[in-house]
């Protein structure tokens, strides 16, 4: 039998946008096309997978832009949470993964919030994860997602934890499923890297030394192509990730949430109710006088003058420094593109340093809350 969410979808239409580079075609009720303009065209058959790609739990992220308020505010793409855990989870089947790894990376951020880590600047507390990552396990408990797993055979439930799947998730620098398909999508979206490489980039990835070795690795085999990646990236990052007039705008819509959370006057749990657009207009509807005239703002004045501004504390900066296992190498084992071209590791420090130099100083006895994507 269909769950509810499911038969809504098959009866909607045929065709469902996921964001702005990728569409679920829905050709019967055991078939899902995914056609995506970064990773091509993609037919699902899986029972598990197909009864998620339907799940409204899923659904909810189309309605959640990638790069939160500064995306709804119009300084960006609307590249949707939605997108990225499906390019996430096509990643990983593009190099092999079990079916349990795929499933780990399709609900990778599936407790994302409304407006994405601007929550993290309102309700994470001092050197905490990311909010969204806080409270998965009591988000998941009010989804059927943990009966629709234990129905196709994963009972332990341990594909509702990437941590567990090295190739979904990563310490940074490296490579994983997670990181690797935001910086394509958002280096696209904002310009940085074209249609062209990024598709190689997808064509060349592999898993090293096989995707179901406990310490397997996600892998490039071209040092300028992984060079051309890791610049897009650290570009990106400049303009939208860490950029100072990004994160202003995130602190200030942070703070209004906060005081409406606080004061009661939102209640918390819609923000895994509501889309980017609903939660905004619910905060409109909430603020006081004072508050509305700051989202006003927020909505009127544009970005301000990055040069006037410091990097907050809790804003990371990014940077990638990918895996690469070289098909003429004796040993086969991957290596930092910082060790296969020494520049790149020089480069990637200047950056972090300059960044650095930009931050604002330390609060006494404060830590630091380091927001992940």
């Amino acid at each position: 039998m269909l769950s509810r969410g499911r038969a809504r979808f098959c009866t909607m239409a045929s065709q469902f946008e996921t964001g702005v580079f990728q569409k679920f075609h829905f050709i019967e009720k055991e078939k899902v096309i995914i056609r995506d303009q970064i990773y091509g065209e993609h037919t699902i058959t899986e029972p598990v997978l197909i009864e998620l790609l339907h799940s409204p739990e899923l659904s909810r992220l189309k309605g959640i832009r990638q790069s939160g308020v500064t995306a709804l505010l119009g300084f960006g793409p609307k590249v949707t949470r939605l997108e990225h855990s499906v390019g996430a989870f096509l990643l990983t089947r593009k190099v092999g993964a079990s079916v349990e790894e795929q499933i780990a990376a399709l609900l990778h951020d599936i407790s994302h919030t409304s407006l994405s880590h601007v929550v993290d600047y309102a309700l994470s507390n001092a050197g905490e994860e990311s909010y969204h990552e806080v409270y998965k396990s009591r988000y998941l408990e009010t989804t059927q997602l943990p009966q629709i797993l234990i129905r196709h055979g994963f009972s332990d439930l341990k594909a509702l934890d990437e941590e567990h799947f090295p190739l979904v998730e990563q310490p940074s620098p490296h490579l994983c499923a997670d990181r690797l398909d935001y910086s394509l999508r958002d280096s696209l979206a904002f310009g940085k890297l074209s249609l062209e490489k990024v598709r190689r980039v997808f064509d060349s990835l592999r898993a090293v030394p096989n995707s179901s070795a406990p310490n397997r690795l996600l892998v490039l085999d071209n040092p300028q192509l992984a060079l051309a990646l890791s610049r897009a990236y650290q570009a990106t990052d400049r303009d939208v990730w860490s950029n100072r007039s990004h994160a202003n705008i995130y602190r200030r819509t942070g703070r209004i949430i906060k005081e409406l959370v606080e004061s009661g006057r939102v209640d918390e749990r819609a923000l895994w109710t509501l889309s980017d657009v609903e939660f905004w207009s619910l905060l409109r509807r909430q603020a006081t006088p004072q508050l509305l005239s700051e989202l006003d703002r927020l909505e009127s004045e544009g970005l301000p003058d990055e040069n006037e501004l410091r990097l907050p504390r809790q804003t990371k900066i990014r940077t990638l420094d990918p895996d690469i296992c070289l098909a003429d190498s004796k040993t086969k084992e991957p290596v930092p593109l910082s060790v296969v071209l020494p520049e790149w590791g020089a480069e990637r420090q200047q950056y972090i340093d300059e960044r650095e130099s930009t931050r604002e100083e330390p609060v006494h006895h404060q830590r630091e809350v380091w927001v992940s994507s």
